[in-house]
């Protein structure tokens, strides 16, 4: 047994390192892909940590803006929203953010969903959504509760 342990006999082949050789650049690849996709989240949930008051902010600001309220804050007028030219408000509150926002109220008597978005931007993946509660003015003796969610993303 030692003759085998002592046998400076060795023969090398081409080539064996190869394989191992092999393994170790894939497990870097691995290595580095695993180590990106962890950036990658940590800056997501870190942009969502950063800016929810942010969006909480903007949707407060447009629940009280006369052109969405007509006068009541808090009351969003869907005869105005109709005749909302979006360009006018992303021109307003757009400046440090790209934004959306969407008006929902659903009851047992009439659903409303709205989505107003600026026609020039594709929306994104990766954003921070938040929503403050509204009253949906649909006359002036039809009112229902609703939301008013902003999503918000990076320029």
């Amino acid at each position: 047994m030692s003759s085998f342990i002592n046998d400076e006999k060795g023969l090398i082949e081409p080539y064996t390192e190869l394989p191992a050789m092999a393994l170790a650049v894939v497990g870097f690849i691995v290595f580095i892909a695993v180590l990106t996709q962890a950036y990658t989240t940590y800056q997501e949930k870190s942009f969502i940590a950063g800016h929810y008051e942010d969006a909480a902010n903007l949707a407060k600001k447009l629940g009280r803006d006369s052109v969405l309220t007509g006068g009541y804050p808090g009351v969003i007028d869907s005869e105005k929203l109709q005749k909302l030219d979006p360009a006018e408000i992303f021109q307003q509150y757009g400046s440090y953010y790209n934004f959306m926002f969407k008006i929902d109220s659903n009851s047992e008597n009439r659903a409303y969903n709205i989505i107003i978005k600026n026609p020039n931007l594709s929306e994104s993946k990766i954003g921070v959504s938040a929503s403050i509660p509204v009253t949906v003015r649909f006359n002036d003796v039809e009112e229902q509760p609703g939301t008013l969610t902003v999503k918000i993303w990076r320029k």
